[in-house]
């Protein structure tokens, strides 16, 4: 992996020696602080800990962390976290002010904070914060004369408890880069690679969808043809517009795409293939089935009046069709790969202590409420791709009372990425609008979202 650019952006002291703090991840760290103050920080009693006070200390670039002891009911935690710089408002005399302070975040990039039981104090676990992210970190524990080590993304664990061969208190002083060296061949660490301008094609994309917004006009079962007509997506038959009534309900809009959700992922896809084949794409191979569930009883019978796999089928065809361009060879669905079923995640962090965790579920996808970490995966791992999402929740008819029907019949494009400064983001467009991912998973809560892969493109026009 790419070991120049990791986590967060810091400026980079060049001429600084292997000992300096700031090391070639640009990740603020404080090993050399730990090892001037790890007697009496890291191994004193609770009751020793409770009389000192907190210290400010710079490493050998200039970089400053505060050292302090935090108390729950039945843990401590020795604090190492370094300074950074918060916006926030003052009430003041004159009004509310802006202002910048100095803020001391242990799940800031760069803190490093180890728990102890408060009846013992012996240790129970060290963890440190190498992501702009809070979400991400890497956890060590003792056990024995071993030490076990975890890769925790927003609650899952993409790796548990993989050994590692030194003591758990030679930890203490390590540098971030002497952890990184140890523990390379053991933990996903490619799951966290940042590279510069990696994002690039995704950016483009997303900012040509931004400024088009505004000509996307809601309308059920609407998509345009290969030739740029409107038409009816459940038939294939020519529709259409009636654009003074458009102009009555939503003002008067220059050169207008009136699509429904499904139509409107077909626009975008289009402004991929369209530059290559100067046509759009066919709407008939686009509702080839591409599953084969097992329809019985009460299901079979409603399949009949509703097309239940309509937005996974449609979203799977579409990638596999903006592949063939993309290749210059024609893909059926089943051929073309372009289903994400990556498993990353053994377990998770839940209520109930850490359980087993459901991933890739065949034909339905992954359950929305573990999307945010494989995001941050594919963030990494596919930086060039952007993803098709079928939306499957239950049956949104309310003459049936049966809950258990799920149907596809939403869907959604996903734009995972990380800022200039390392930060995960998450860009969703659905339906002309755009959403935060937790609009969207507030939206489809307790719902499963199939992805399907697509290759972004600097070459990239909206019709």
């Amino acid at each position: 992996m790419n070991k120049k650019i990791f986590g967060c952006i810091f400026v980079f002291f060049a001429g600084l020696c292997a000992f300096a703090d700031f090391n070639r991840f640009n990740i603020p760290d404080s090993a050399e602080i730990r090892r001037a103050k790890a007697e009496s920080w890291f191994f004193g009693e609770l009751g020793q800990l409770r009389e000192k006070k907190s210290e400010i200390e710079k490493n050998a670039v200039g970089q400053e962390f505060q050292i302090r002891m935090e108390e729950t009911d039945s843990t401590f935690a020795v604090v190492v976290a370094p300074k950074t710089l918060l916006e926030t408002e003052i009430f003041t005399e004159k009004g509310v002010e802006k202002r910048t302070v100095d803020n001391f975040a242990g799940d800031s990039c760069g803190g490093w904070v180890l728990v102890k039981d408060s009846k013992n104090s012996k240790p129970l676990f060290l963890r440190i914060y190498f992501s702009q992210d809070s979400d991400e970190f890497v956890q060590f524990a003792p056990s024995g004369a071993k030490t076990l080590s975890d890769f925790v993304i927003s609650g899952l664990y993409a790796a548990r408890s993989v050994p590692l061969g030194i003591p758990f208190e030679k930890l203490y002083t390590l540098s971030f880069e002497q952890i990184f060296s140890l523990t390379e061949n053991l933990l996903p660490w490619k799951y966290a690679d940042r590279q510069q301008g990696q994002f690039e094609s995704k950016l483009q994309m997303i900012a040509a969808i931004r400024k088009n917004l505004e000509r996307v006009v809601y309308c059920p079962d609407s998509c345009y043809d290969e030739n740029g007509k409107p038409i009816f997506i459940s038939s294939g038959k020519e529709r259409k517009i009636d654009f003074e009534e458009i102009e009555k309900t939503s003002g008067k809009i220059e050169n207008p795409v009136v699509v429904d959700d499904a139509g409107f992922l077909k626009w975008i896809c289009d402004g991929l293939v369209e530059p290559v084949t100067g046509s759009f794409l066919y709407r008939n191979p686009l509702v080839m089935p591409t599953s084969e569930e097992n329809k019985t009883g009460k299901k079979s019978i409603i399949s009949q009046n509703y097309y239940l796999s309509f937005s996974l089928d449609w979203c799977r065809n579409l990638a596999a069709a903006a592949l063939s361009v993309k290749s210059h060879r024609n893909y059926l669905w089943k051929d073309s790969g372009v289903d994400v079923t990556l498993e990353p995640f053994a377990s998770e962090v839940t209520d109930r202590g850490i359980t087993q965790t459901a991933g890739y579920l065949k034909n339905s996808g992954y359950q929305i409420e573990k999307l945010k970490p494989l995001l941050f995966v594919l963030a990494s791992t596919e930086p060039t791709y952007c993803y098709l999402a079928a939306i499957k929740r239950p049956l949104q008819d309310k003459k049936l009372s049966d809950s258990e029907i799920f149907a596809f019949d939403r869907c959604a494009v996903i734009f995972p990425l990380y800022d200039k400064n390392g930060r995960f983001n998450c860009v969703i467009f659905e339906n002309g609008r755009e959403l935060t991912f937790k609009q969207f998973a507030e939206k489809y809560k307790g719902s499963f979202i199939h992805l399907s892969r697509v290759l972004t493109e600097n070459n990239f026009y909206l019709q």
